[in-house]
């Protein structure tokens, strides 16, 4: 087919399926011309991927889906583009009358509502107003019932459509044509107009790249009617998405572990929302600094309100939330310059999950207490132990497809009377499939107004993310906010890359909790890394991403599998969790005085504690403390005694590490 200059009548971002079962989709721009011809591209700067002509195609609601919409909204636009060009039966790509009403009404009343319930939180803040939080409550209920009524009007479709329970259209193919959605082939976007963008904006900059797996929204499959193939390439090429990666058989080999034990994506569904929202009077932080002046806050045992219901280890596993996406990313890269860009994505992403954490911290692990993020949907693995008691130091190791990252450190702190300044020390180190060995050294962060005005939580300092081997340096500066700028002026990264020489070869900037791009011109920027929309439920739940809210929760894959040491059995944290704050403050200094009977124990017997799964590094000093993934024995492979365990061949032994029931 020949490609059309006819006027664009509608476009935007959908999900394309890639070749591979395990790679789930990839972002793309669609675009539909006025004349029924359809294309496909990865960006809107980019030439076409091939052509469909949709009046001689089949379009239906499958779920033998090749395109997947961002939401019901999209796939409703999609939906009556599409129809526009497809025969008069009105069973057609097209839903009961009754859905799209009942559906705009109650999206309707949902954004009243939200913004209803933002109002009334901001109006609460730091007041236990049980009237106000007893409407809260009830408008969450109300806001579920909406739910509830839009699953329930769409069931009622006369057994063309069901709603599955992410709201995605499926069940009976509204088409009888069924062969698979070809490749489309390269061609130019005739009639399409891409603007140069002149501003740095997330929708209209730079490139974009693979979404999610477990991306929640609508789906379509676009099938060709047999005399009327769309053109087509090498179907063996899959937009050049395949990679013949020489770790992709380990990393395959990773995944059917996490599948054996039931960790697979497709059977593992994580909340969106915590059990309760915010629990407790939150207590003034500035009363209790000023009371331990000069003190590490290490050595204080702050009330349970001043906690979040998540651990320092879990807080360390956010961190790696865009990790899969950037990291493998840079794996598969041959330019050494846009390996340490994505890198340096990285290490900013790090932070966009702290936007929202100005006033509670994560609890202090227990000696020995771990952590494990096992997520096949995400292509990763990480686990995490507190190796040291004081100075609390943490030890943490993650690998995915082509990457493998290790760490380890403590934060120190000082109180500057109005703020807390946070100062991360210790190593981070990131390696590459490629051979690249990178090092990054992070800014210090500040806890603001701790005497009067809204709290914020703001990064500020140097970043430091240097190739070992290459001496390419990437140095990234997070602003400090002006003091007239209000919130405007906050969160802005500038950075800039330098050779072994310490010439300039390429710049950066963004914001931390947004974006961060690489600047490819004067008017183009290129966006290496967006951070995912924080969820309109965040500010109940002590601003968490959605992420984050998965990370305490044991899904049924993690049953008869974590260790007795994990986070997640924590009972002080779930307590509070759960909206239970006596029983948290009173379980937590249960657990407290049982970690000081078992420092006891050992400072009697002459011992120290030993890690389970880190090493301490001997190439390094005792004032330069590093430890290393592996423990000093045979049996000291997390994830080797996780499948060991998995599989019914072995036990937890925990010797003289943080256990959370009595003995």
């Amino acid at each position: 087919m020949e490609s059309s200059n006819a006027p664009v009548l509608y476009s935007g971002w959908v999900l394309k399926k890639k070749k591979k079962k395990i790679q789930g989709y990839a972002k793309r721009w669609l675009v539909l011309l006025q004349d029924g011809t359809l294309f496909y591209s990865i960006h809107p700067n980019k030439s076409a991927r091939g052509i469909i002509d949709v009046p001689h195609a089949s379009v239906s609601s499958d779920i033998r889906h090749d395109l997947k919409m961002l939401s019901d909204a999209d796939f409703v636009k999609w939906r009556n583009m599409l129809r526009k060009f497809l025969h008069s039966n009105p069973s057609e790509i097209s839903t009961p009358t009754e859905i799209r009403p009942t559906s705009q009404l109650i999206d309707k009343a949902d954004g009243l509502l939200q913004s209803c319930m933002i109002s009334l939180q901001n109006l609460s803040v730091g007041d236990s107003n049980p009237e106000i939080r007893k409407v809260l409550e009830n408008m969450e209920e109300l806001r579920k019932k909406h739910g509830e009524i839009r699953a329930a009007s769409s069931r009622r479709a006369s057994g063309e459509f069901g709603i599955s329970r992410m709201g995605t259209p499926v069940g009976h193919s509204l088409s009888s044509t069924s062969p698979s959605m070809s490749p489309l082939v390269e061609a130019p976007l005739g009639g399409v107009t891409a603007s140069s963008a002149s501003s740095f904006s997330a929708a209209d900059d730079g490139d974009f790249y693979d979404a999610y797996d477990d991306f929640e929204g609508v789906e379509y499959q676009i099938e060709e009617e047999p005399g009327h193939a769309a053109d087509v390439g090498d179907d063996s090429e899959d937009d050049g998405e395949e990679s013949s990666d020489p770790e992709e058989s380990v990393q395959s080999s990773l995944i059917e572990e996490s599948n054996s034990i039931g960790a697979h994506a497709q059977t593992v569904t994580y909340r969106k929302e915590l059990p309760a929202p915010v629990s407790g009077e939150e207590v003034s932080l500035f009363s209790m600094l000023k009371k331990n002046v000069g003190k590490d806050l290490s050595t204080i045992s702050f009330p349970v309100t001043f906690n979040c219901p998540l651990s320092l280890l879990q807080a360390v596993a956010e961190e790696y939330e865009y990790a899969p996406e950037l990291l493998e990313r840079a794996a598969q890269s041959d330019d050494a310059v846009e390996r340490l860009s994505l890198v340096g994505a990285f290490a900013v992403s790090g932070y966009a999950s702290t936007i929202q954490r100005s006033s509670r911290k994560p609890f202090n692990p227990l000696l020995g207490e771990t952590y494990e993020c096992v997520r096949a949907d995400r292509n990763l693995f990480f686990v995490a132990e507190k190796v040291v008691h004081r100075p609390p130091i943490v030890a943490a190791y993650a690998q995915g497809k082509g990457w493998k990252a290790s760490s380890s450190g403590t934060v120190k702190n000082k109180f500057w009377g109005k703020s807390l300044e946070l100062i991360a020390e210790g190593s981070e180190v990131i390696e590459l499939n490629t051979g690249d060995v990178y090092s990054i050294t992070k800014p210090s962060s500040f806890m603001r107004n701790l005497l009067a005005g809204n709290k914020y939580l703001e990064h500020v300092g140097e970043m430091t993310v240097t190739e070992i081997k290459s001496n390419l340096r990437l140095v990234i500066q997070f602003k400090e906010s002006s003091m007239f700028g209000g919130a405007s002026s906050r969160n802005h990264v500038v950075g800039t890359m330098y050779d072994a020489n310490g010439s300039e070869i390429a710049s950066f900037k963004g914001k931390w909790d947004e974006q961060f791009a690489r600047q490819v011109d004067k008017d183009h920027l290129q966006v290496l890394w967006e951070a995912a929309p924080m969820p309109p439920n965040s500010a109940r739940y002590y601003g968490f991403t959605n992420f984050a809210m998965s990370l305490n929760e044991i899904t049924p894959d993690l049953q008869n599998i974590l260790p007795p040491t994990d986070s997640r059995l924590r009972p002080d944290q779930r307590a509070l969790e759960d909206g239970d704050v006596d029983s948290a403050e009173n379980l937590k200094a249960q657990l407290e005085g049982r970690q000081r009977e078992r420092r006891k124990e050992l400072e009697e017997a002459g011992r120290t504690y030993t890690p389970q799964w880190f090493h301490l590094n001997p190439k390094k000093g005792e004032h330069e403390p590093e430890y290393i993934y592996g423990g000093v024995t045979n049996d000291s492979d997390y994830f080797q005694k996780r499948k060991a365990v998995a599989h019914g061949r072995a036990q937890w032994e925990v010797q003289g590490a943080a256990i959370f029931q009595d003995k």
